[in-house]
């Protein structure tokens, strides 16, 4: 977080938003990262940390579940959990609040991609998310705030990308 402004309810990030409302909060899964317990966790944008949250009895079991069975997604190290907090935006926009959070949800994915790229990782913004199973797995009580979407971040495997290149080979073949 770069700054708060006004009576601290306006906050000034790295990532855009509109009225500077930041609708979303951060979750995570974690496994197989170095100094890290497997397990569910929450960063704290004010104080610039993370807090763990749960630890996960058969991790693969619950993220594919909450994922939809995309089972490619389980290979990435950090899956993140994107929340929406509807009353941070529809306080100050009423009934237009979703298209502020689904442009901040844009901007948020967006710097994640660059922000994996650069470090030489991988990812994929995933917006099939099994909602009641990710609001249980981080203990949201799925009506004041809830999971939206998701991304894995992890090591991308040349070999499992020289298979995803043929996946798209019937957009060759259709010439679309």
């Amino acid at each position: 977080m770069k700054q708060i402004r006004g009576k601290k309810y306006a906050t000034l990030r790295t990532v855009p938003s509109g009225g500077a409302r930041h609708g979303f909060e951060l979750y995570f899964v974690c496994q197989n990262v170095e100094g890290l317990d497997p397990g569910t966790y929450h960063y704290l944008p004010l104080k610039h940390c993370i807090e763990f949250l749960n630890p996960i009895d058969k991790v693969s079991d619950v993220l594919a579940s909450s994922l939809c069975d995309q089972l490619w997604a389980l290979k990435a190290n950090v899956i993140l959990y994107f929340s929406y907090v509807p009353y941070r935006t529809e306080w100050r926009y009423g009934h237009l609040a979703h298209r502020i959070a689904l442009v901040d949800l844009g901007h948020v994915g967006e710097n994640i991609y660059l922000a994996s790229t650069s470090i030489g990782l991988g990812t994929c913004g995933i917006g099939a998310c099994v909602t009641s199973i990710c609001d249980e797995m981080f203990e949201l009580d799925g009506e004041n705030e809830f999971i939206l979407y998701s991304q894995p971040v992890g090591k991308v495997n040349p070999e499992d990308f020289a298979k995803e290149k043929s996946f798209y080979e019937f957009v060759e073949k259709e010439g679309l």
